[in-house]
């Protein structure tokens, strides 16, 4: 049995009762709400698993063009929840379950200092695990200029091996089955970076945030390889990083390969030992 106390923050474990009746624990991902805020401004609220936020607050303000890099942030902190009033009930309530309410603070260059709860205006964005767009005020919004690429040639035998090659780094995988990836790989195939998330947006956000806040920006001779489909906002982020070309082990939506064939990315599906679609 693993105890509470030596899983990582993105784990918790559950009693589960297992062929009728015998009794056991399990290791269950954890899904809680992060808030992040702007210049003191209520930015979003979304479902995640704790972890490397602050790369994902930087990997989500620079897809929707708020961020350019990690020199473009005044000041970043963190500010935990009290988990001992979500404990009680005291905290974000979905229904039933009770949340600490992690948050990010961002401050950018000549913003304002943070506000008081009184205060807050009106949140702009709202997310889910599932969905990296439903908080979306508009389909004015669904519309972004994305950076040019620079199109790659590379084999489709390397794209084949990816997949493997992040799973093999997904701890948080390997202990629930529940939880989505994204890596940056080079065009040689090296793993430079992985991060594991509950909504695979944020998984994207985070991997990507990574490169914001090292202002290694943009990942012109890079490969973002994901653990689910391609669907369009993971090629739009993608894009955002002028990466080249992205790698999923499920399907393509079909505005996600419009998208990456008007632009010149490499997109290939379904990727694994033996086969893939390249999108052409």
């Amino acid at each position: 049995m693993t105890s509470e106390a030596a899983l990582s923050p993105g784990l918790r474990t559950v009693t589960v009762r297992r062929r009728g009746e015998r009794v056991a624990q399990d290791i269950v991902v954890v899904e809680e709400p992060l808030e992040i805020r702007v210049d003191g401004r209520p930015l979003v609220v979304t479902m995640r698993t704790p972890g490397n936020d602050e790369e994902l607050a930087a990997g989500f303000l620079h897809a929707e063009g708020m961020l350019a890099g990690g020199a473009g942030i005044a000041s970043m902190r963190t500010v935990a929840g009290d988990r001992t009033a979500a404990a009680g009930g005291g905290a974000a309530r979905i229904k039933v379950t009770s949340f600490a309410g992690d948050r990010v603070e961002v401050v950018l260059p000549g913003g304002a200092a943070p506000e008081s709860p009184a205060t807050e205006p009106e949140r702009e964005f709202r997310a889910t695990a599932a969905c990296g767009v439903c908080g979306k005020a508009s389909m004015d919004d669904l519309d972004q200029d994305l950076p040019p690429i620079t199109p790659i040639e590379a084999p489709v035998a390397l794209f084949e091996t990816l997949p493997d090659r992040l799973r093999a780094e997904q701890t948080l995988f390997h202990a629930t089955g529940g939880i989505h990836a994204a890596g940056i790989f080079t065009l040689d195939g090296e793993l430079l970076c992985v991060r594991e998330d509950i909504g695979r947006h944020n998984a994207v956000d985070k991997v990507i945030g990574h490169f914001v806040l090292s202002d290694a920006l943009p990942l012109r001779d890079r490969i973002l390889v994901v653990s689910g489909r391609a669907g369009f906002e993971l090629v739009q982020k993608a894009l955002m990083a002028a990466i080249p070309a992205m790698v999923s082990v499920g399907a393509a939506s079909s505005v996600a390969v419009d998208m990456a064939k008007a632009a010149g990315m490499t997109l290939y599906s379904f990727a694994g030992p033996g086969r893939g679609n390249l999108h052409v």
